[in-house]
């Protein structure tokens, strides 16, 4: 009798987690990301960087009930992504950027950025041209996580997209690591070549 109680209660246990058609409902359904975010109603300053209205703060939820559009924006220190507005983008180290996306992994401090589809890059340094090269996004570690401002003196690049990663144990492929180590010594050196970042321009592109 116990027993078939037991399984009865782990069924209905089941039955609220899976209340969206199967799906676990404190995941969301159908790839819902339920992350609390904050859409800015004019231009801001946001861990160092001034991004321009209607920019999506997204946060990591503090509690059950912290989910979905904010009406006001949550602790910075809870911050996890910036992404600016359709046909938007900011200028931050010359380069026309969209999105930062906080590492998800806590015990890594750092984010990455992502280049802005449809904008090209006036500027042209070393550093610069090294970014191009790779044709993607950066990965970059801080010694304070707090800080996303263009600012070199806190940063350390430690990748170009997928195909260029800071060697470690689980590195495969002599010659290509090889490739990568020397590309991040390179952008590395270039990088702290340059001057911290004091202004953000915004870019627009019409819509097409």
């Amino acid at each position: 009798m116990n027993k078939i109680f037991g399984l009865g209660l782990l069924s209905l246990i089941s039955m609220g987690l899976t209340a969206c058609g199967g799906c676990p409902l404190i995941a969301g359904c159908n790839g819902t990301d339920r992350s609390p975010y904050f859409i800015t109603p004019m231009s801001s300053q946001v861990r160092g960087i001034s991004v321009p209205p209607q920019t999506k703060l997204t946060y990591q939820s503090q509690h059950f009930k912290q989910e979905f559009q904010q009406t006001h924006a949550l602790k910075e220190q809870n911050l996890t992504g910036i992404a600016l507005p359709e046909n938007t983008a900011i200028l931050w180290g010359g380069m026309p950027v969209e999105r930062f996306i906080q590492y998800a992994d806590p015990a890594m401090k750092g984010f990455t950025v992502y280049p802005a589809t449809g904008f090209k890059s006036e500027q042209s340094n070393a550093f610069l041209n090294l970014w191009k090269s790779c044709e993607s996004d950066l990965s970059i570690y801080l010694k304070n996580p707090n800080d996303w401002s263009f600012n070199p003196s806190n940063m350390e690049i430690r990748g170009c997209g997928v195909n260029i990663q800071q060697r470690s144990e689980y590195t495969d492929g002599e010659l290509r690591q090889n490739q990568a180590d020397e590309f991040l010594r390179k952008i590395n050196q270039a990088l702290q070549q340059l001057p911290k970042q004091q202004n953000y321009p915004v870019l627009h592109q019409s819509n097409k």
